[in-house]
């Protein structure tokens, strides 16, 4: 097993691809001009967040915990590719609300209060993730997916946005496919087939930078051949070391250096994005179809952020040369920038 900080309190950053000691607590998390940081301090910059993502038939079905050390948000989302319609719940609560163990491989993140449950619960061990939330009464989501290190997770350990006084652990995977699925809205089933689902999963844990920014991106799904399909990508975040980058296909990772995001910032959904690499091995075009987002401004806490649902056409090729064609592959992308 891999212990994260080691005695002298340094990070042991690399791409794990096994068991992980997750100890965040012998950490020296030092301020901008290198001095320990009290013990407020370090309980205000220790944040996790996990996020799964469900594509079934016609639908994104998404679900997520954030815990910082002053707040818990826990929210839940529905959108509807073929009407466009979007439907959401959040909820912030105080942080002592939301139980979210900081162990990236054993534990059941809770929460239930302000008309939402959550049980998302993860075991490397046993091969398996399971889920089980409601949202407003509305939105239900109940399911179960294979999900061990088998599945060769992307699992990489970086300064957090680049500042060495900081971490972030992050594990990283597309596609979960489910042994069993079920997401209703007002009663009524809209995944559709489980054997044609799939979903993109994060977790993230460690000492966040207070100014943390990113593009992100990920997609999962099967192609016509019946052959699974997933990938995540991410820039401007953790990549500084071992980059956040990787596409499955078949079962078989991918990792990639730097990943490249061409769009329009003063109009994200006015055309298509670019995401790609130099070398050729992605080339992809994302068509934003909807979005969701928030804008916070407190004292305390910024957060401007938008995700995108859409589709991916183009193409991945791993190192031996073999590619696969995408052709409207549905997905997420995001632009995040926050003060936190």
């Amino acid at each position: 097993m891999h212990t994260l900080i080691g005695e002298n309190g340094k990070v042991g950053y690399g791409c794990l691809d096994g068991p992980v000691r997750f100890n965040p607590e012998a950490f020296a998390l030092r301020t901008f001009f290198g001095r320990r940081a009290g013990a407020l301090r370090r309980r205000m910059a220790l944040g996790a967040f996990s996020y799964l993502g469900i594509l079934g038939d016609g639908c994104l079905a998404g679900l997520a915990a954030v815990r910082l050390g002053y707040v818990a948000n826990v929210f839940g989302f529905l959108f509807d590719f073929r009407t466009g319609e979007l439907w959401e719940r959040s909820v912030k609560d105080l942080p002592g609300r939301l139980d979210f163990p900081l162990d990236p491989d054993e534990g059941a993140i809770r929460y239930q209060g302000r008309g939402c449950r959550l049980h998302l619960a993860k075991s490397h061990g046993r091969g398996q993730l399971e889920v089980e939330a409601s949202f407003g009464g509305r939105l239900d989501v109940k399911g179960r997916f294979p999900f061990g290190f088998a599945n060769r997770p992307l699992r990489v350990v970086n300064p957090s946005c680049g500042d060495p006084n900081r971490f972030t652990f992050t594990e990283k995977f597309a596609p979960l496919l489910p042994e069993s699925l079920s997401v209703t809205f007002d009663g009524a089933e809209r995944a559709g087939s489980p054997d044609r689902a799939a979903a993109v999963y994060d977790w993230s844990a460690g000492f966040f930078n207070r100014h943390s920014n990113w593009l992100w991106s990920a997609l999962a799904g099967i192609l016509p051949d019946g052959t699974p399909v997933g990938a995540n990508f991410a820039a401007l975040v953790n990549e500084s070391f071992y980059p956040e980058n990787a596409f499955w296909v078949g079962g078989r990772r991918t990792r990639l250096a730097q990943v490249i995001f061409d769009y329009d910032p003063a109009d994200p959904r006015g055309e298509d994005w670019r995401v790609f690499t130099e070398d050729g091995q992605v080339e992809l075009r994302f068509r934003p179809l909807g979005e969701r987002g928030e804008r916070t401004r407190l004292p305390f806490l910024k957060v401007n952020f938008r995700q995108f649902f859409g589709e991916y056409t183009g193409w991945l090729r791993d190192p031996g040369g073999r590619s696969v064609r995408l052709d409207r592959m549905r997905g997420v992308a995001e632009i995040h920038l926050s003060v936190w």
